[in-house]
């Protein structure tokens, strides 16, 4: 692990400089969607989505069993894939908060005039900031547990008093209250999650 002081730093500038080069308008775009799939917005009104919507910050979307849906997370232009019984919330911090169930998220490749943002991502108390080429996965289970896997690029993690990093092709896991496994190679079951329904 890289020293403390040093990951902490990076998280603030990384975060910082993504804020100060993005500012046009937070949102969620429903890029696609098969299923059902329910968005709650800031004033409290939930009703099912569609195609082409977009949602303000402050929105949730969920999921419903046997139900998925690709975001576009504006105006970073991130692509986030929500697995089925899964729920997702842009946070007034701009942040996207990963509240249960398993998401990808990844920015592709931009015209030669634009560039990629790092993503700044969260669950409960983990904290996540993505390097501006990497896509990755974070996944919440019922009882708190989060996990986070690399495919591409790299990700900085802050859990409780520990900040660490997540290279591509590992993963790392965080049980409740802030009980950190890894980084380690990505296991066998998680390269499976990836190859199933991972966006790359």
């Amino acid at each position: 692990m890289v020293a403390r002081w040093q990951l902490g730093l990076t998280l603030v500038l990384v975060a910082g400089f993504a804020f100060a080069q993005v500012s046009k308008e937070f949102a969620l775009t429903v890029w696609e969607l098969r299923g059902t799939v329910e968005v709650q917005l800031q004033d409290g009104v939930q009703r099912t989505t569609k195609e082409g919507e977009k949602l303000p910050i402050g929105s949730s979307v969920k999921t419903q069993p046997k139900s998925v849906s690709i975001l576009e997370w504006l105006p970073y232009k991130a692509r986030v894939k929500l697995a089925p019984e899964t729920e997702v919330q842009l946070l007034a911090t701009r942040s996207l908060s990963v509240k249960r169930g398993r998401v990808w998220i990844g920015t592709p490749p931009p015209p030669a005039w634009e560039r990629r943002f790092p993503l700044p991502v969260q669950s409960g108390q983990v904290q996540i900031v993505s390097s501006p080429d990497a896509f990755f996965s974070v996944y919440v289970q019922p009882d708190g547990t989060v996990t986070v896997s690399v495919d591409q690029g790299s990700v900085f993690i802050s859990a409780g008093q520990v900040i660490t990093s997540v290279l591509k092709g590992n993963m790392l896991v965080v049980k409740p209250p802030s009980v950190i496994i890894g980084p380690m190679t990505m296991t066998k079951q998680e390269q499976i999650m990836w190859d199933m329904g991972g966006i790359r």
